[in-house]
């Protein structure tokens, strides 16, 4: 079977189609979602009409579920995330039923999957938190201090950029992003894992980053972080 992976959508919905399109051109059956399914971009409705009662996905809430659960019960704080993170949970409040805004806050910090045997764990950040970065540079001795218990696969987000480790005889990885990714600008990343042989490939997906810089200068000309990101590293964007 093949199982992909992905994390970091951020309600980017050229990203997600482009995403989803090559997923099912790979024929895999099966989709584990590390997180932050809102933030940054402005289809958030769209992203979660897709994940939300769906069993072909497994899904976990990332940092930006529980910005936009704070944001909801804090106004000081929503407005702090406007200036931090431009208008996307704003978006969220604005657009989301009641019905969703409360599946996104009941969605699992974490979960445990086994398929064919393979026992893989699926965090955001880390195995201790959320919000926590492990980078394609981290210091070997925090790699060497994840806790892989009985994992077969442990799966990161919440960085943007996708890497690979291996601690004993568990497999360490981050697809990288969907919808923001941060080595590339406008090519999404994820990975394929195919339980026949245990293998990871990681795969790159270029998206319509026009249509989405529309979008942010339609509701946050003022945050170039949102549009110059799109560019990095990218001479073709």
């Amino acid at each position: 079977m093949k199982i992909a992976i992905i994390a970091d959508i951020h309600a980017n919905k050229p990203a997600f189609d482009a995403v989803i399109e090559d997923i099912e051109k790979n024929k895999c059956a099966h989709i584990c979602v590390l997180g932050d399914l809102v933030g940054y971009y402005h289809w958030p409705k769209y992203i979660v009409e897709q994940l939300m009662n769906n069993p072909k996905f497994t899904v976990i809430r990332g940092n930006h579920e529980d910005l936009l659960k704070s944001s909801i019960l804090d106004s000081s704080f929503k407005s702090e995330c406007y200036k931090k993170y431009g208008s996307g949970l704003n978006i969220c409040m604005e657009s989301l039923s009641n019905e969703q805004l409360l599946w996104l806050e009941s969605l699992p910090k974490s979960a445990e999957v086994c398929i064919d045997d393979i026992r893989i764990g699926l965090f955001h950040g880390s195995e201790r938190e959320t919000d926590e970065y492990i980078y394609p540079d981290s210091p070997n001795s925090r790699i060497k201090d994840i806790q892989v218990k009985k994992f077969d696969f442990i799966f990161f987000g919440h960085t943007h950029y996708p890497v690979i480790f291996t601690k004993n005889n568990t497999l360490i990885a981050n697809p990288g992003s969907v919808g923001q990714p941060r080595d590339v600008g406008s090519l999404s990343s994820y990975i394929i894992l195919n339980t026949r042989n245990n293998s990871l490939s990681f795969k790159r997906v270029p998206f319509n980053s026009e249509t989405v810089r529309a979008k942010v200068l339609e509701h946050d000309p003022h945050y170039d972080y949102l549009v110059e990101i799109l560019k990095r590293n990218n001479p073709y964007v």
